[in-house]
Order: C-alpha cells, then sequence, then structure tokens
C-alpha cells in the first residue's frame, strides 16, 4: 500500500533529520549514538525496500503492467543505485575513518540523505499514484 511506504518515507525522513542534527552539532565523541543511529536506519532502509519492490513487481505483472512498467523499470534501476551507493558509503565510512574525518563524513552522510530524499519525493509523485490506482484498475 502507498500508505504504509509513505510511513515509511516520514519515518526514514525523520531519522535523517535527527541524524544531520547530530551531525551538525556534535562530533567523533557522538560515534556510538552514530553507530546505533546507523543500524537503525539501514533496518527500516532494507524493510521499506523490500516491500516497495513486492509492490513494484506486482505493478509490472498486473493488470496495469502496460500503463506502469516504465516507471516502475525507472525506479528498480534507480533503487539499484541508491542501495549500491548507500552499502558502499558504510563500507567505506568506517568508525575509525568517521572519527579521523568528521567533516568529511558529515558532507559524504548529507548528499547521500539528500539523494534519497530526492528519490523518495519522485516515488511519491510517480510510482505510489500507480500503485493506488492498480486495485481500482483490476476490478
Amino acid at each position: 500500500m502507498p500508505t504504509e511506504l509513505r510511513q515509511d518515507h516520514d519515518a526514514l525522513r525523520g531519522m535523517m533529520r535527527e541524524f544531520a542534527h547530530v551531525m551538525r552539532t556534535q562530533g567523533p565523541e557522538a560515534l556510538p549514538d552514530i553507530t546505533r543511529r546507523r543500524i537503525a536506519f539501514s533496518q527500516l532502509f532494507r524493510d521499506h525496500m523490500g516491500r516497495e519492490d513486492a509492490l513494484v513487481v506486482a505493478l509490472r505483472t498486473g493488470r496495469t503492467a502496460v500503463q506502469s512498467d516504465p516507471v516502475a523499470r525507472d525506479h528498480s534501476r534507480a533503487m539499484v543505485a541508491l542501495f549500491l551507493r548507500y552499502s558502499d558509503h558504510i563500507k567505506s565510512w568506517t568508525p575509525a575513518r568517521i572519527e579521523r574525518d568528521w567533516s568529511g563524513y558529515r558532507d559524504s552522510v548529507l548528499e547521500l540523505q539528500q539523494g534519497l530524499l530526492d528519490r523518495m519525493a519522485w516515488e511519491e509523485r510517480h510510482l505510489h499514484p500507480l500503485m493506488a490506482e492498480a486495485p481500482r484498475r483490476a476490478a
């Protein structure tokens, strides 16, 4: 349901705002808090991607597949790219590296967050309406 996905987006946005606040107001001494937040965000992000992917697959294979396929295909490609970028970020920014380069880490996090915010806004404009219409069209 788009409502559930929107709730995920709202929760992810909230987590990102809180994370950004910590990044801007604290330094490496916040690493334990940062680590906890990274884990919580990663779990929600993965769960959300699973829910979203299941709905995108249903869109691509349902009666509305012809109308929704270009949007679903674009979404799938963009999500793979974003997930790979996020995965690389997590691997690259170890706690030791974060401690050595707090400002670099902060900039990297904020850039990555902006990419995810942009993607979620796109989904809400283009993908979620198709998901909301799919059950009505199939009837």
